[in-house]
C-alpha cells in the first residue's frame, strides 16, 4: 500500500517543526498544556502570526474578559495583529462561557466561513466548562466542542492549564493527569506540554511533544526560551 504524504502546517516557532516532521498535521486539533507563565498564549499567537506571513487567515477565540490585552501582549513581540483584525484576516473574538453548544456551533461555523479561516486558537479552553457542575457533563461538552472543531477543517490549537505539578519534575510521567478535566489529552490529535521551573536561566523552560498522530516526533523534553521575538526551541545535537 502506498502511503500518502502528510500535509503539514508549520508552527512558526523556530526549532519546533524539526521535532515533528515539519509541523502540525493540517486540519488537526492540538492541545498546548502548561502552567501559568509557561508560554501557552505566546505559542498560540506565534502560530497565528506565522499564518499571517503565509496568507492563512486566523481566528483567536477566548472566554476571557478582554482580547484586546492579548493583542497588546502580541505587539511586544513585534506582532501587530490590529491591522489584520481590522482587515478580517485574523479576528480576535471574545465568547461567552454561558453560550449553549448550539449557539457556539453556529457562531464558529459563521466566523470560519466569513473570514476563510485556516488557523484557529482557543485560549483557554477550560473556561468553556466552568459553568458546568458535573464532571461527566464537562467531559461531554469538551468532546462536543472538539468534534465541532474537527468538522470545520481548520488547524486548531487549544490552550489548557496543566493539572497538578507544572514543573519539569513531571516530565518523566508523574501520576497527575495533564489537563484540568483529564479529557483534552485523549481526544486531541496532538498534545504539547510546556514546562517552567520558575528559576530563570537557560535550563528553566522546556517543551515536550507527548503525542502527535501520523508523526514520528521527538519524545523527550527539549529546552526552549521565550525571547523578545517569541518562543525559540533549542536545536537538538
Amino acid at each position: 500500500m502506498v502511503m500518502m504524504p502528510v500535509d503539514r502546517c508549520q508552527s512558526g516557532i523556530p526549532g519546533f517543526d524539526k521535532l515533528c516532521q515539519g509541523g502540525f498535521v493540517r486540519n488537526s486539533i492540538s492541545a498546548v498544556i502548561g502552567g501559568p507563565g509557561s508560554g501557552k498564549t505566546t505559542f498560540l499567537l506565534q502560530f497565528l502570526w506565522d499564518g499571517m506571513q503565509k496568507g492563512e487567515n486566523g481566528l483567536y477565540l477566548s472566554f476571557e474578559p478582554d482580547v484586546s490585552e492579548v493583542m497588546q501582549d502580541a505587539y511586544t513581540y513585534g506582532w501587530d495583529f490590529a491591522k489584520f483584525d481590522q482587515q478580517g484576516r485574523c479576528k480576535f473574538i471574545k465568547l461567552s462561557p454561558a453560550s449553549s453548544e448550539r449557539e457556539l456551533e453556529k457562531q464558529l461555523i459563521e466566523l470560519v466561513a466569513k473570514h476563510e479561516v485556516k488557523r484557529l486558537c482557543f485560549d483557554p479552553v477550560s473556561v468553556f466548562a466552568m459553568t458546568l457542575e458535573k464532571e461527566s457533563t464537562v467531559r461531554e461538552a469538551i468532546y462536543t466542542l472538539c468534534s465541532l472543531l474537527k468538522r470545520l477543517k481548520v488547524t486548531v490549537l487549544l490552550a489548557e492549564e496543566v493539572h497538578g505539578d507544572p514543573s519539569m519534575d513531571g516530565l518523566g510521567g508523574g501520576s497527575y493527569r495533564l489537563s484540568r478535566h483529564g479529557v483534552i489529552e485523549f481526544i486531541t490529535d496532538s498534545v504539547i506540554t510546556l514546562h517552567s521551573m520558575g528559576i530563570g536561566g537557560e535550563t528553566d523552560r522546556a517543551v515536550r511533544i507527548v503525542k502527535m498522530r501520523r508523526t514520528n516526533h521527538a519524545r523527550g523534553p527539549i529546552p526552549m526560551k521565550i525571547t523578545n521575538k517569541g518562543i525559540l526551541v533549542a536545536e537538538r545535537g
